[in-house]
């Protein structure tokens, strides 16, 4: 019997579930011409929302979309091509053609459909011939809208990466993006909450204030729910619809984690008498190598304080947080915010409460009995 519950990649566009009404937002503000910026931690459903939007813009608005992945972007060069790839992606033969034959010969030698030998001599010019590549690519919504009369949705996703490249890019795609009001709306998404609120919201960067901010919280328990419920009755364990209600609780709306859950209680067989219990601890093992990473990375008194967390303390400056971890008041608020703006904790909106965003961590720090 084939698990029908994939974790290990963003779900397909069509089994996107509780996103429509960011969905519907983002249409109406793309149409209207507003830059928009997406924030969400890693793995939180970023990824199948944005191209979801990218399949509906194409398909029942006439907007041409480009779904540009900025992840581990190496260099401009690497930046310049991954956005002619998401134009040649969408555009017909015809139409990309045309596009490209309006680029130099010098940015043509390092696009798709050229032999890698070709790319290596374009990437010979350096940095200045690369930067200038850049800023031709960047003006592909005009010469999309001169050639079909449609406006371009440009999508950056993992945005934040754009700056591993260079510090100061943000202000190149901004002398682009000022001059496209009529020919291109931008989504700007990233995983790291913290520096996409500083890219836009610090005065001294150059998109500050350019763009509608919207943020991804947890998937609605309802439809969670019924779509882990449907999946098992169709995959043929109807038995084990009655522990959705549990493992959607424990998923806290995580939509990764919320698969991964799924996944280890679709293994489960039949006779198991408590499923979403070794759901848990099947979940826990399988994400245990990336969770030590995250707790490698960490300070002393920053694991001192998910381990407050993790044991119930989720306001960190009462009497026994404080008295948990054994940090003065300022040593334990200061901590507190790097861990939120690292997304490994967050706020709750309940006076100074945070919950972690990984509903498996807990899980993963409370088998250590000294945690």
């Amino acid at each position: 019997m084939v698990n029908p519950f994939v974790f290990d990649r963003p779900l397909p566009a069509d089994r996107a579930v509780g996103r429509a009404e960011q969905l519907e937002r983002l249409i109406a503000l793309v149409q209207g011409g507003q830059s928009v910026r997406l924030a969400a931690p890693r793995r939180y459903g970023k990824t199948t929302l944005l191209q979801n939007l990218a399949d509906v813009a194409w398909s029942a608005h006439d907007l041409v979309p480009a779904y540009i992945d900025l992840s581990r972007v190496t260099s401009l060069q690497d930046v310049a091509i991954r956005v002619a790839r998401a134009y040649e992606h969408r555009l017909s033969a015809g139409v990309w053609r045309h596009l490209r034959s309006r680029l130099s010969a010098q940015v043509q030698a390092g696009l798709p459909g050229i032999g890698s030998a070709s790319v290596t001599v374009a990437a010979r010019g350096g940095t200045g011939d690369a930067l200038a590549a850049l800023h031709e690519v960047l003006e592909l919504p005009a010469l999309v809208h001169a050639r079909t009369g449609q406006r371009s949705l440009v999508i950056f996703d993992e945005f934040q990466d754009l700056l591993t490249v260079g510090d100061d890019l943000d202000g190149v795609l901004r002398s682009h993006l000022q001059h496209h009001l009529q020919v291109a709306s931008y989504v700007f998404a990233g995983s790291q909450p913290s520096m996409m609120a500083a890219l836009f919201g610090d005065r001294r960067r150059p998109l500050f204030d350019q763009a509608r901010s919207m943020t991804l919280g947890p998937l609605p328990a309802t439809e969670l729910g019924d779509l882990v419920a449907g999946t098992l009755e169709q995959a043929g364990r109807p038995d084990l619809v009655e522990w959705v209600d549990a493992l959607v609780q424990l998923s806290a709306g995580h939509p990764q984690r919320a698969m991964l859950l799924a996944h280890m209680l679709f293994e489960q067989p039949p006779d198991a008498p408590d499923p979403v219990t070794a759901a848990l601890a099947a979940a826990v093992a399988e994400a245990a190598d990336g969770l030590e990473q995250t707790w490698r990375s960490l300070t002393g008194h920053q694991r001192r304080i998910l381990g407050a967390v993790a044991h119930g303390h989720d306001r960190l400056l009462t009497t026994a947080a404080l008295q948990r971890t054994g940090l003065g008041k300022g040593s334990q608020a200061g901590a507190r915010d790097v861990l939120v703006d690292a997304a490994i904790l967050e706020r709750t909106g309940e006076g100074s409460a945070v919950r972690f965003v990984d509903p498996l961590m807990p899980h993963w720090i409370l088998r250590d009995p000294e945690a």
